[in-house]
């Protein structure tokens, strides 16, 4: 076929409309799959702010890695002096029931707090929270960083102190204290 035929010209223009249609289709795929995230975020999660909601779906996290995500520093803390006792598994409990968690999210959660995972699921954690925490805007990094470390506090205060409430173990603080590390603070 010549170079310079209209017919030529019709295909190359075809491919070019076409390649720019197959973009724009998955641009649009793309920003309705981060709305459809954000909105499963925010209801597994009891996130209430949309836009964070929103910047974490914007960057690739499912409503199932956030739930670990919130888990396993409160996990962390409570296998911190090597067993977790019963006042540490119901704060765990309600923290999990007031975050409207999905029962994969608490079968995960009662796999943790049976057998204690590695230290490296800490780790991972930790360097997952430093990536996500500096692409957060400064309201929402504290909004994050407040919510987990009162939940893992009140984990580490559930099992010391007078009649099972109030005493953190050094431990229990150097986890925290990691914890804190992890997210900017």
């Amino acid at each position: 076929m010549d170079s310079n035929s209209p017919k030529r010209w019709h295909n190359l223009e075809e491919q070019f409309f076409k390649s720019l249609d197959n973009r724009l289709i998955e641009q649009l795929r793309q920003r309705t799959q981060i709305e459809q995230s954000a909105e499963a975020i925010a209801q597994l999660t009891g996130i209430t702010d949309p836009a964070l909601a929103q910047k974490i779906a914007s960057l690739n996290i499912t409503a199932e890695t956030l739930a670990a995500f919130r888990l396993v520093p409160l996990v962390a803390v409570a296998w911190a002096s090597d067993r977790i006792e019963a006042n540490e598994r119901m704060v765990i409990d309600e923290a999990v029931e007031k975050s409207g968690l999905d029962p994969s999210a608490r079968e995960l959660l009662g796999t943790w707090t049976k057998n204690r995972p590695g230290s490296e699921l800490l780790d991972t954690w930790c360097h997952y929270a430093g990536v996500l925490i500096k692409s957060l805007d400064e309201s929402q990094r504290k909004t994050l960083r407040d919510q987990i470390l009162s939940q893992a506090q009140a984990v580490a205060e559930a099992a010391g102190g007078v009649l099972g409430f109030g005493s953190v173990s050094p431990s229990e603080k150097a986890t925290i204290d990691k914890i804190r590390k992890a997210l900017g603070g």
